[in-house]
């Protein structure tokens, strides 16, 4: 009978284990924008910052990470969830994409474009060299124009960067 219990108990402490696990992987590792890209790699900045000064460090970090096997349909300034298993401890992190979804969004009333758009067309003018990160990016109706805050995720003194971009689509010239 002891036996009988003992065996229950380990069948059970296992679909519990087993359960906590298969929770833990339907969440995705880091959401964020795509703010970089080369090749089938790809730079994912999470959306949300988190606060560390609890345990003595800043008040503002942006986990990032350089994902590998990233699908070539992804791109600059899409939103994405990307669950991954290990990643490289430096700053911006290394990882190889598991599995991503672009979150796609709709544009805000009155505008044409959307975030992941506006964002894209907007780093791919200002050609940024560093570590960038999302601050803000909202839609202003009356006055049909983006406002956007890109912060510096590795110097805490610099200044962000902050733009007032038009609702239009930009088109390139071909030469």
């Amino acid at each position: 009978m002891k036996l009988f219990i003992k065996f229950d108990l380990v069948i059970l402490l296992a679909l519990v284990l087993f359960g906590c696990n298969s929770q833990e992987v339907d969440r995705p590792g880091i959401t964020g924008y795509v703010m970089d890209k080369q090749e089938n790699e790809i730079l994912v900045v999470a959306k949300e910052a988190q606060d560390f000064r609890s345990t003595g460090g800043i008040p503002e970090f942006y986990n990032a990470v350089w994902f590998s096997n990233a699908p070539s349909e992804i791109a600059i300034g899409d939103y994405v969830n990307v669950w991954y298993d290990f990643v490289a401890e430096s700053y911006p992190g290394q990882s190889e994409v598991k599995e991503i979804t672009a979150i796609p969004s709709e544009p805000p009333n009155g505008a044409i474009l959307n975030e992941s758009e506006i964002l894209a067309q907007t780093l791919q003018s200002l050609e940024l060299t560093g570590l960038y990160g999302v601050e803000l990016i909202e839609f202003h109706a009356n006055s049909n124009v983006w406002r956007i805050i890109l912060k510096d995720l590795l110097f805490e003194d610099e200044e962000s960067i902050e733009l007032e971009v038009p609702d239009q689509i930009i088109v390139e010239k071909k030469s």
